[in-house]
């Protein structure tokens, strides 16, 4: 799970390491989990409690000011980067620099970061700021590709990949002072914060504390001017122990790194900065099998379509149920095979049978079937191709059916 967004005030450059918190990060792995990235099986029980303490109405406005889409919202992280807050842990100091930004602000810290570069960006970066809001969405994403690229990363689908960050950056500057949803964003944040999430969080603190004390005993240090952290106490799932071109440029003293302490325990949550990574560092926990338990789930009921002959039987019952005996005389197969492949069918949950008589009828169950496929959409994570938002159908979207607060 990876989130990489510019800083232009981050303060914090080269070697060394800080154990911290940060407000930004937080709201925005919570709002992810409430807006149904995570499903209901995904999430710890901690996190549930988060999700159904949201009320229907504010999760209905937030889907409009936030999207539908598949993946991690980052529109938190943004303008805290773009604010010099991410490294901030209060809620009212963080947003209130954020809330004060403008978007010629925003411009002229990220013109100050490129500058700084030690590479030249390509493209013109002449147009006037107030010209066209896409020039700060166009600089914006350039900096964070050349935030991997200096760290040796280079994103598989670049084009989609880049397609994606401008649509957050764009998302995001609506929301400074000048953007037409300012107001209304605010307003539905902070009502999601103190009803919601700084009630659970208070839940959270004995965590938070023990999480920090075992990071600043593994590094002998909470902050760490020079030098270079030691890694090897980290999860094999942490990305400063995957990624090898991450842990070259810290060992290399490039980078410096915020182990980040969270309240959800995450073992793998990432963000980039240009002189600073921010990785989570949890002990893999209820999540983590939760979502090794999905994969399998998936995997298992994926398994029932690898076969061409259930292919056909679906699509023979895709509108009105059919015998075993009349798939088998379609198919030129056995009966017996047919009920063996109807019988994986069923075990999947793909199509449901009952008996009349002799004979066995089967149909098709298409809203699992739509569900497989969603799920599988899900798992991988796959950038969202141009002209679409991720999962758009409400079964897709199943925290949408969590018992929920009621309208207030």
């Amino acid at each position: 799970m990876t989130e990489q967004h510019p800083s232009s005030a981050s303060g914090i450059g080269g070697a060394g390491w800080l154990v911290g918190q940060s407000i930004g990060l937080e709201l925005d792995v919570a709002l992810t989990a409430v807006r149904g990235q995570y499903l209901l099986g995904e999430m710890s029980p901690d996190l549930t409690q988060l999700a159904y303490a949201v009320s229907s109405d504010w999760l209905a406005e937030g889907m409009d000011l936030l999207g539908r889409g598949q993946g991690f919202v980052s529109t938190l992280s943004i303008l805290a980067s773009l604010s010099g807050m991410l490294l901030e842990t209060d809620y009212s100091r963080a947003t209130l620099a954020m809330r004060e930004l403008t978007a010629d602000e925003a411009w002229q810290r990220l013109l100050q970061q490129e500058g700084a570069g030690d590479e030249p960006m390509p493209g013109d970066l002449s147009v006037e700021r107030a010209s066209a809001p896409e020039a700060l969405v166009a600089l914006a994403a350039r900096l964070t590709l050349r935030s991997y690229r200096r760290v040796g990363l280079e994103p598989t689908a670049l084009p989609t990949h880049e397609r994606g960050l401008r649509e957050e950056f764009g998302r995001a500057i609506r929301f400074l002072r000048d953007g037409d949803r300012h107001s209304r964003f605010w307003h539905w944040l902070d009502r999601f914060y103190y009803e919601a999430y700084h009630p659970w969080r208070s839940t959270r603190l004995d965590v938070l504390a023990m999480m920090e004390q075992h990071a600043v005993a593994m590094l002998g240090a909470r902050d760490q001017r020079d030098g270079v952290p030691t890694l090897d106490w980290l999860p094999p799932q942490n990305p400063l122990r995957l990624r090898a071109e991450l842990q070259a440029a810290v060992l290399a003293g490039r980078l410096r790194v915020l182990f980040w302490v969270e309240p959800f325990g995450m073992a793998d949550v990432m963000h980039l900065e240009p002189d600073l990574l921010c990785v989570s560092f949890a002990a893999p926990g209820p999540i983590y099998r939760s979502f090794l338990d999905f994969a399998g789930d998936v995997a298992a009921r994926s398994k029932a379509l690898a076969d061409p002959t259930r292919l056909i039987i679906l699509r023979l019952i895709r509108s009105f149920s059919m015998t075993s005996t009349e798939m088998a005389e379609f198919l030129e197969i056995a009966r017996p095979t047919a009920s063996i492949h109807a019988k994986i069918l069923r075990e999947a949950g793909l199509i449901t049978s009952w008996q009349e008589g002799r004979e066995v009828h089967h149909t098709i169950v298409a809203s699992e079937v739509r569900r497989l496929f969603s799920d599988l959409q899900r798992f991988l994570d796959l950038p969202a191709e141009a002209g679409t938002e991720g999962v758009p159908d409400d079964e897709s979207l199943r925290l949408e059916s969590l018992p929920r607060r009621g309208n207030d």
